[in-house]
């Protein structure tokens, strides 16, 4: 009996799941197949529709990053299992907190809900350094402000550079997210207007790839704020 845990993007999960070459294709009746990426329910059903018979699809998608996984820190969202299922705590525990919240589905659904809020905590932060950029003020002052609020946590994870992350997975995730809906501009308008800044900051500078520290620093102001040296 066996268990499979995969963490790919979500565009990802097709390729490493399905066809011949995938996951699926060589696991043995009674695995079972965890998926701890940030996806939809759309794609957990997708990957669930494709199992051989007796194969299990859990989704397990993870709060936390680089740094919490170094400390065994993460919590896993669980949906799908029953509570008497304890193979999948026990492998899961070994990085972190298990949390079984429902149905098959429910792990992404819950790990999205909460990806709403930090996106716009994310884009937020950019966005208040574009008005500074704008005022002519200057960062280090606005970010020691926003430490004084209810932004403190946002804001020291921004900073934090032991909790690396390509600005890149940041903005995928938040392509994720609007995939889960049918009118993100209508639905989730908040989401669409913060995955569109994040982009920005992603591509705004042709062969610089952002780290999510950027999201603090001039490397990701609008181009007009850019100093020549800013990537150097």
């Amino acid at each position: 009996m066996s268990i499979v845990l995969g963490l790919v993007m979500s565009d990802d999960i097709p390729e490493a799941y399905l066809g011949d070459t995938g996951i699926l294709a060589a696991a043995d009746p009674e695995t079972l197949v965890l998926v701890g990426s940030t996806t939809t329910p759309q794609m957990i059903e997708q990957v669930h529709a494709a199992a051989p018979a007796g194969v299990r699809v859990l989704d397990t998608p993870m709060i936390g990053g680089v740094r919490p996984a170094r400390e065994a820190a993460l919590t896993f969202l669980v949906g799908g299992a029953h509570e008497e299922d304890r193979r999948v705590e026990d492998v899961l525990s070994v990085l972190g907190k298990v949390r079984f919240v429902g149905e098959r589905g429910s792990g992404v659904a819950y790990k999205l809900i909460t990806t709403v809020a930090i996106m716009a905590a994310e884009a937020g932060i950019r966005e208040a350094l574009d008005l500074a950029d704008i005022l002519g003020k200057d960062y280090r002052v606005a970010l020691d402000l926003m430490t004084a609020g209810p932004l403190a946590a946002v804001v020291a994870r921004a900073l934090d550079t032991t909790n690396p992350r390509p600005l890149r997975r940041s903005a995928e995730d938040d392509d994720a997210l609007l995939s889960a809906v049918e009118s993100p501009r209508t639905d989730l308008p908040i989401s669409a207007a913060g995955a569109q800044r994040l982009w920005e900051a992603v591509t705004g500078t042709p062969g610089f790839a952002p780290d999510f520290v950027d999201l603090t620093r001039k490397t990701t102001a609008r181009p007009v704020y850019q100093p020549a040296e800013a990537t150097s």
